[in-house]
């Protein structure tokens, strides 16, 4: 129980049922809102408050949802158990008990929710309901309890509750969503429903659409349509993700449009779906059209969105606009990650920029983007993509302080790597550096090939001091 110093000093002269509503839905702090209500309704009342008051059902509804939407499941059962005392209808204690049984699903404890359902009639006389049936089935399917779900399922029909829409709803859901279970189980219970609404058909087209069969989702659309069943954002979304991903993006395109005709606004994830899509069938240039669209009427890209139109952008050779679709995410505040700023540099690296490769690999050190264990393999690809391509440019100095960074934020280089700075270094005359590097691969017990060997042996060859003095000193042991 909260403590009791935390109900408020002073009350209102007359307090009223919708005066405490109003204070226990502006506490933003649960436990100060049960106090609040315990102050204001359960014996003995506070000096200071005039009245003890009967709450109204919306309130403890408000409160019960409060609490365990904080994850304080005991508080919102005690709750719920007093207030049966309070209001001895079943019809204003059911909200508050429906809403407890789908919060303990909402935390993964859907035994739990099970056992206050068969609890109920004993501890809180308040019989069963088709509600409360179909909110503990919808628990146990969705924590995938298939065989107790069925067995409640039994349970409810031997009790006399048909099946509602709900029902039904609850069952189709778990049919589509199991892998395992024949997708036609789920359209001969679809077909069993009396009046299938948006739900039942969404969940349908979506387990069509897993399964392959997207000429039956669409046939189903169409029959969701010419039934009046006025399809929603999610089954538009459902829709256009699952052909976008097929590559069926004039489809795509032309459902999305589809949406705007019927006044349906199209949500983040239905543009995440259509965006990621076009990127990946190289039409890059309309998900930037669709980009600049999302971040007018929605609500800013998210970095998923931002990374799938870069690296889009990149794969057609559209760096120029990657690098502004970069500038852009920096600007609303949204952090790169590794993937996101891999996917630039190594673009450029492949269009042969590699100074400015160099220096958005700069930028991403700069920013604090750092390895860890997800991350190694990545940030060792961008480093030696870097190298090599300063290498193939002939940067010297750029590629050799590439390599020093990465030696300083302990990125492993690889053998591969080590030989083709020896090389490039040799070729350039910088034999020092290219000694430096051979140091650098036995300190870290790498034993270089002989190619390694060989080429930088006769690096310092060439050298004619070099050379010299080897032939003097040849010449002093032949005489000996």
């Amino acid at each position: 129980m909260p403590p009791a110093n935390l109900t408020p000093t002073k009350w209102p002269k007359n307090l009223t049922a919708e005066h405490l509503h109003r204070l226990v839905r502006a506490e933003r702090d649960p436990r100060r809102a049960l106090a609040l209500f315990d102050a204001a309704t359960v014996a003995p009342v506070p000096t200071s408050a005039p009245t003890q008051i009967l709450p109204s059902p919306d309130t403890v509804s408000l409160l019960t949802s409060r609490l365990a939407s904080a994850g304080l499941l005991p508080l919102a059962t005690s709750l719920l158990s007093r207030s049966r005392a309070l209001f001895p209808s079943n019809a204003d204690l059911e909200p508050p008990f429906l809403t407890l049984l789908r919060a303990f699903s909402r935390t993964h404890r859907p035994l739990d929710a099970l056992k206050l359902f068969r609890s109920a009639p004993s501890a809180l006389s308040l019989p069963h309901s088709a509600r409360s049936y179909t909110a503990v089935l919808a628990g146990l399917v969705a924590h995938s309890h298939l065989p107790l779900a069925h067995s409640l399922l039994a349970d409810m029909r031997a009790a006399g509750f048909g099946p509602t829409t709900a029902t039904y709803n609850v069952l189709l859901k778990a049919h589509c969503s199991d892998a395992d279970a024949p997708i036609d189980d789920a359209v001969r219970l679809f077909r069993n429903i009396p009046k299938p609404d948006a739900c039942s058909y969404n969940t349908l087209i979506d387990g069509l659409c897993r399964r392959g069969r997207r000429a039956e989702a669409l046939e189903l659309f169409s029959e969701m349509v010419e039934n009046a069943v006025a399809p929603t954002v999610v089954t538009y979304t459902t829709i256009i993700n699952w052909l976008a991903r097929e590559g069926c993006l004039d489809d795509a395109l032309e459902m999305f449009d589809e949406m705007g005709r019927r006044g349906i606004a199209p949500n983040v994830v239905t543009y995440s779906s259509l965006i990621d899509g076009l990127c990946k069938g190289g039409r890059a240039a309309s998900a930037l059209d669709l980009l600049e669209r999302l971040a007018k009427e929605v609500k800013p890209p998210n970095t998923i969105i931002y990374s799938s139109v870069i690296n889009g952008l990149c794969k057609e050779g559209l760096l120029r606009e990657a690098m502004e679709v970069l500038d852009r995410m920096r600007l609303q505040g949204r952090k790169p990650d590794a993937g996101l700023f891999g996917k630039l540099i190594v673009g450029l690296c492949d269009a042969g920029r590699a100074v400015e490769a160099a220096n958005y690999l700069d930028e991403m050190v700069l920013a604090g983007v750092q390895p860890n264990r997800v991350t190694w393999s990545l940030h060792v690809r961008i480093n030696v993509a870097v190298v090599t391509a300063l290498c193939v440019r002939g940067e010297v100095g750029r590629a050799f302080q590439v390599y020093q960074s990465m030696r300083t934020r302990g990125i492993s280089t690889e053998p591969s790597t080590f030989h083709l700075l020896v090389e490039f270094f040799c070729k350039k005359n910088h034999l020092e550096k290219a000694a430096r590097v051979v140091l650098d691969m036995l300190s870290e017990r790498c034993i270089p090939e002989r190619e390694t060997w060989d080429v930088i042996v006769s690096g310092y060859w060439s050298k004619k001091k070099v050379r010299q003095e080897a032939e003097q000193i040849w010449n002093q042991l032949a005489v000996i």
